[in-house]
């Protein structure tokens, strides 16, 4: 299948390439299938792009490049739709966001989690969180970057 972007052109991807997002994201809830793709410039930088809107792509993050204490539970309810058995197999990303000033920020409330096995994704809201919507980037200046990522393979990311 191919799949337009604004942002990276024609991708040719097959069906089995694409993550199913049921639910669809915070704001974004009739796009559903996702290709994740890492940045071809931009070290531990990823994309989830829309397969169905040209112009839909969030940046993503590993959350610890972000906070290196960021902790989660995936509760049941959510381990059940995403078909997750070991809760350890999942990649957990927060998405970028313009911070306060026009910095970058991610939001640690709204964590993207995915299955790569059964190729699922949701996003979880943290209601009793102690994390911030949008939680600065500059402040974690002392966090160095992972080596820079190759391939449009799945990327795999751990809190």
């Amino acid at each position: 299948m191919n799949i337009v972007t604004t942002r990276f052109g024609l991708i040719q991807a097959s069906e089995q390439d694409l993550y199913q997002v049921p639910e669809g994201l915070l704001g974004f809830r009739s796009y559903t299938q996702y290709l994740h793709l890492p940045d071809p410039e931009v070290s531990g930088l990823s994309w989830l792009q829309s397969a169905t809107a040209p112009d839909l792509a969030f940046g993503l993050v590993a959350p610890p490049l972000a906070i290196s204490d960021y902790r989660i539970e995936i509760r049941a309810g959510d381990r059940a739709a995403l078909e997750l058995e070991d809760e350890r197999a999942a990649m957990i990303y927060v998405i970028l966001n313009r911070g306060v000033g026009g910095g970058l920020a991610v939001n640690l409330q709204g964590p993207l989690v995915f299955n790569p096995v059964r190729r699922l994704g949701r996003q979880l809201v943290l209601t009793s969180s102690r994390y911030p919507v949008r939680y600065p980037l500059e402040a974690t200046a002392s966090v160095p970057a992972p080596a820079l990522l190759t391939g449009l393979s799945p990327l795999r990311a751990t809190a």
